[in-house]
């Protein structure tokens, strides 16, 4: 009996604890996507999205190990020496408080005074009353107003 992978669900601090203990075990990406039921894609993304650098090793070379898979210290035997390189580790719980903040961040929204408003507003309809294509509009969205937009709402 295969059991499914759980398509487009997020993961949690449980199955960021499994991805911990499973690179700590040294368990490949495959293995420890099939314990939680994730694609080991998904399981290499997260990990390499959340790696922490610990700040006491900040200033020295990376390790060349942590240029292939699995990405990080947690599973190296040399991980408690002082081997000399910059050590990076996948923490659950600091992932899970990324996870969290985007998450927060994401609902926040863009703050939209009255006169950015009624400025877009304008932009826009004028377009459609001139019934031209979206692409139109957006092009003349994209070549001044955009800039203004960028500028008042600092988008990254």
């Amino acid at each position: 009996m295969r059991l499914t992978m759980t398509k487009y669900k997020h993961l949690t601090l449980s199955d960021r604890n499994d991805i911990q203990l499973g690179l700590e075990r040294g368990e490949t990406f495959k293995a420890i996507g099939h314990l939680i039921l994730k694609d080991p894609t998904t399981v290499s993304k997260e990990v390499k999205r959340n790696r922490q650098v610990r700040e006491s090793t900040c200033d020295k070379l990376p390790c060349p190990l942590l240029d292939k898979a699995p990405f990080v210290c947690n599973g190296c035997p040399k991980r408690r020496q002082n081997c000399g390189f910059k050590k990076i580790f996948y923490l659950a719980k600091q992932a899970q408080k990324q996870y969290e903040q985007t998450l927060v961040e994401a609902r926040e929204g863009t703050p939209l005074n009255s006169k950015t408003f009624w400025d877009m507003d304008k932009v826009i309809s004028e377009g459609v009353k001139l019934v031209k294509p979206v692409e139109l509009t957006l092009t003349r969205i994209s070549t001044g107003f955009w800039d203004f937009y960028q500028t008042n709402f600092h988008l990254d």
